[in-house]
């Protein structure tokens, strides 16, 4: 069989970042567990919204929480996260 070669990419497509995380995508985003986001949903102490009866977060809105702590800028804390992954 001859098929046609491959095509070569300009570019590596960007990994998509969807607006709506559910609370594991979150909690990796925070570098947290995912029962230290429940509590802190429990307590109002991050910013959430339920749909249907599903907490979850919008990416965008946890960039901000983080980017308005004391200390620590988002990139910091993404920084953070990655080297905290096992």
């Amino acid at each position: 069989m001859n098929r046609a070669p491959r095509r070569a990419r300009a570019e590596a497509p960007r990994p998509h970042v969807p607006e709506l995380l559910a609370l594991a995508d979150a909690a990796r985003l925070l570098a947290l567990t995912e029962h230290a986001v429940r509590a802190r949903v429990a307590r109002h102490q991050l910013p959430f919204r339920k749909l249907g009866g599903r907490v979850v977060f919008r990416h965008s809105e946890l960039l901000d929480f983080i980017d308005k702590l004391d200390g620590c800028s988002v990139s910091e804390a993404l920084a953070n996260a990655i080297e905290a992954r096992p």
